[in-house]
């Protein structure tokens, strides 16, 4: 088949202006502007939840070396240990009354300078090397500034719990083949609510005050009023133990396969996501219901119904668009929350996700660990944040970041 000059034309500007026409779709320069802010706007943020994390985490009574299983650890392995881990070193700030000493001086932080003089004056005097003690202070060369010089470098460290260290298991290692679990788990089930709740939400503001209401309404406070941990044994029991719908454990490693078009793999996905999803649900209902509520009174609606529109038309495309704006902003910590792994769901359905390994970090005072798993969680925090923000402009056009 033969392509003419007007096609090559016509494919040549799609490619040239293509950049231009995405800019155009994202907002234009001014969504490029916030994005900008946004992202250096959260570095200070970072920071500063690093800063809490590492001291709240250090805080802790007890250490990682402390001891292994029950038995304590004798003290010169500690301090060798922690030698080793460089967390004998001062906390925040080094300074001279921290303590510690690099070259075991009674000095606090002592440097050697050495210069060569010559004694005698004129050219006939003895030269010789003179080495004096200096006063040397690294302000930085403490446990958190090293820590934030690694990880700006995506070194995360070695983990300290006891069960992994002799493994020389990497914080980043195990973050990165964790987290697709807890991923699977958390992205179905937040699917799962959006499709549930949503729906159930507009039912609701529908038939206002009415059977429907009620009976949405009783199953949503139901949802959100049972935790995960009395759902999940329920589910177990019925689909599993009694009906032998779908194993208890999984028995395959599929979890750290990764997901796959079977029935083996929508067998053990089922019931963590419904645990997930249905509180999810509950608490969407009820704010699609609220926020539709007084979306419905507004006078663009009461024109749109005036025109003789359908009332299909008039609630799915005029009021449920502007109804999403209140519901869009939970999305956020929602995804941050589920992505990172819920540990009540993961441990009961026995899932290694990363939700385990960062309660079991706390209890093994972990500090890498602890450090890692926050630092992830606040950037699926602030990454979801900016995109409720891009939604915004999605959902109401009126709505700019010029």
């Amino acid at each position: 088949m033969e392509v003419t000059t007007t096609e090559r034309r016509s494919a040549l500007q799609t490619i040239i202006y293509f950049p231009a026409n995405l800019l155009r779709a994202m907002g234009g320069a001014s969504m490029i502007k916030f994005l900008i802010r946004r992202i250096l706007a959260a570095i200070p943020v970072l920071l500063a939840i690093l800063l809490v994390t590492f001291t709240l985490s250090h805080l802790l009574p007890g250490g990682p070396f402390n001891a292994v299983g029950q038995r304590r650890m004798p003290d010169y392995m500690i301090r060798q240990l922690e030698e080793k881990f460089g967390l004998n070193k001062p906390l925040l700030i080094n300074t001279p009354n921290d303590g510690y000493f690099p070259d075991g001086d009674d000095w606090k932080i002592i440097g050697y300078h050495t210069e060569t003089r010559t004694e005698g004056g004129g050219t006939g005097g003895e030269v010789r090397q003179v080495e004096e003690r200096v006063l040397r202070i690294d302000l930085l060369n403490s446990q958190f500034f090293n820590y934030l010089w690694d990880a700006m470098h995506l070194d995360f460290g070695p983990s300290l719990n006891v069960a992994l260290r002799d493994q020389n298991v990497q914080v980043g290692d195990e973050i990165a083949r964790r987290l697709p679990v807890s991923m699977q788990v958390g992205v179905f089930a937040v699917i799962l609510g959006f499709l549930l709740g949503i729906p159930l939400g507009v039912l609701a503001a529908v038939y206002h005050n009415s059977a429907v209401d009620y009976v949405a309404m009783f199953f949503a406070v139901m949802g959100q009023a049972t935790p995960g941990i009395v759902l999940a044994p329920i589910l177990i029991i019925i689909f599993a133990v009694e009906l032998r719908w779908v194993p208890v454990i999984d028995q395959r490693g599929q979890w750290q396969a990764g997901p796959e078009l079977s029935l083996y793999y929508l067998q053990i996905l089922a019931l963590p996501v419904i645990t997930l999803g249905v509180g999810m649900s509950a608490g969407i209902a009820r704010l699609t219901r609220a926020s539709l509520l007084q979306v419905l009174h507004e006078d663009y609606v009461r024109t749109a119904r005036a025109k003789g529109l359908r009332e299909r038309v008039v609630i799915y495309v005029h009021a449920l668009k502007n109804a999403m704006i209140p519901v869009a902003t939970i999305i956020g910590p929602l995804l941050a929350g589920v992505l990172t792994g819920t540990f009540v769901v993961e441990l009961i359905f026995t899932i290694p996700g990363l939700g385990k390994v960062f309660v079991d970090s706390v209890s093994a005072r972990d500090y890498t660990m602890i450090m890692g798993v926050s630092l992830l969680y606040s950037i699926f925090l602030i990454s979801g944040n900016i995109l409720v923000d891009i939604l915004y402009t999605w959902l109401d056009p009126r709505i700019r970041f010029d």
